[in-house]
């Protein structure tokens, strides 16, 4: 047992017959019924239901289920198997519904963890993947203790870097997954009228040496209601107005460039 209680970061172990997590300060920490725990305590939420929405969810399961992204995940699987050693701890930082864990870890090569901040991401995550270990947390403070992670990885996610650090073993991996220039250059063509790359400068995270950085560009043309879930799961969909969101629509046989830039840290 890895884990780290939230609220004055002891060590947590099972408890089975009570289906919880405790630490020696009696905290405790219930197991729902989906199999995750929540520990995202009530005082450090920002909000009353932090992270992406129930819609935004759905939106991103059902565009995510067309394998469009099937091939970073590919890319995803393929590192860490050449990262990882079997039966490493590998964790998926700002996991959503675990689509990437469950494409990379889909025989239990790995022991697989995987945190966000939204409840209702976690719930499907922990339903569609039971053989990984999900919980509702921030990034701002990870729930896992000191030097246990052989190998982290996010997509787009947000992440304190001290914290990366502290949970990352000393030799171990992380593995950062960016927009690179032209990511959905063309759906981004119908929200703004002079188009700009997305910067790829190297992004550097405290305490971890830059191994490595490849670029994965493919393009795909997907229907019209996966046009518009693939605007839902970005953030200038709050740009797109109805007309957009028509034009995106009824825009017959649209292809959309994806280019993500995918770069290996090490911790020394």
């Amino acid at each position: 047992m890895i884990y780290q209680c939230p609220l004055c970061q002891s060590p947590l172990s099972l408890i089975l017959e009570h289906k919880q997590l405790g630490c020696s300060n009696n905290h405790r920490f219930d197991q729902a019924k989906q199999g995750y725990f929540n520990l995202l305590p009530v005082q450090r939420k920002k909000s009353k239901e932090p992270g992406d929405s129930k819609e935004m969810i759905m939106a991103r399961e059902l565009f995510l289920a067309a394998n469009h992204y099937h091939p970073l995940a590919d890319n995803l699987k393929a590192l860490m198997t050449d990262l990882v050693t079997k039966y490493g701890q590998i964790l998926d930082i700002g996991c959503g519904e675990g689509y990437y864990s469950r494409q990379i870890n889909p025989n239990g090569r790995f022991v697989s963890y995987g945190f966000d901040i939204s409840k209702p991401a976690v719930i499907k995550a922990a339903k569609k993947h039971p053989t990984g270990a999900y919980s509702v947390a921030s990034s701002e403070l990870i729930p896992f203790q000191s030097e246990t992670i052989d190998a982290a990885f996010k997509v787009y996610a947000p992440v304190n870097e001290l914290e990366l650090h502290r949970v990352i073993k000393s030799g171990g991996y992380f593995i950062n997954v960016t927009p690179a220039p032209r990511h959905l250059w063309q759906l981004r063509e119908f929200i703004y009228e002079d188009v700009r790359e997305h910067a790829s400068e190297n992004t550097q995270f405290s305490g971890l040496e830059r191994l490595s950085s490849h670029q994965l560009s493919y393009q795909i043309t997907p229907s019209a209601e996966d046009r518009l879930r693939l605007l839902d799961m970005t953030p200038f969909a709050w740009k797109a107005n109805e007309q957009v969101r028509r034009q995106i629509k009824e825009t017959k046989n649209l292809s959309i460039e994806l280019d993500f830039l995918i770069t290996i840290f090490k911790k020394p």
